[in-house]
């Protein structure tokens, strides 16, 4: 049981009490939530791009100028946005400056829905009136304005790969010598023979 003193306040999917941060999901909280954050290293890492392009986007892109050296700032949604603008700008040829005017909503879209909502969800982008929506990968987008929709799964799929290829590093070498068996008497003299 909770003590007294710890109420608890509810603000948006999260719920906070004096000392502690909890996510609340379908009602139920999951104790002690913690946000990762990336370098940006490790965000350009993650998206694939390389030290010049981050700081062209990082002059057009609001969002990006948060960071500060080489301290870790980004959440998860903003390697979505970013591989996004990675998306928009390599492989579809737009170019970064004309993404300026949805760039804050596009980061905070990305951060405001966690990945496996995103996974089962499409982006839709309506670049001359800055809109972006996100809707389901089955709903129907009936209009009569042209548009970019981006499915996302793809996007989190490729992302999520990056991410557990860059863990897989072998942290320590193998050892030159593998560990040998000592008898108990040689053990009790130090491993002295």
């Amino acid at each position: 049981m909770k003590p007294a003193h710890n109420r608890l306040q509810r603000v948006g999917d999260l719920a906070t009490t004096d000392n502690a941060v909890y996510l609340v999901v379908n009602n139920k909280i999951v104790i002690n939530f913690m946000t990762l954050l990336y370098t940006p290293g490790q965000l350009r890492t993650a998206v694939s791009i390389g030290p010049e392009t981050y700081r062209h986007w990082k002059k057009a892109l609001e969002p990006l100028r948060r960071a500060r050296g080489h301290s870790p700032c980004f959440r998860s949604g903003d390697l979505v946005a970013l591989a996004v603008v990675r998306l928009l700008t390599l492989d579809m040829g737009i170019r970064v400056g004309a993404l300026t005017s949805i760039g804050e909503a596009l980061f905070d879209l990305c951060n405001r829905s966690p990945w496996p909502v995103m996974e089962r969800a499409k982006l839709i982008i309506d670049l001359p009136n800055s809109v972006l929506l996100l809707r389901s990968e089955l709903a129907e987008t009936p209009t009569d304005k042209p548009y970019v929709t981006i499915p996302l799964s793809p996007v989190i799929t490729q992302l999520r790969e990056q991410l557990l290829a860059a863990g897989n590093e072998d942290e320590q070498s193998s050892l030159r010598f593998p560990p040998v068996e000592i008898a108990p008497a040689v053990a009790s003299r130090g491993g002295r023979p």
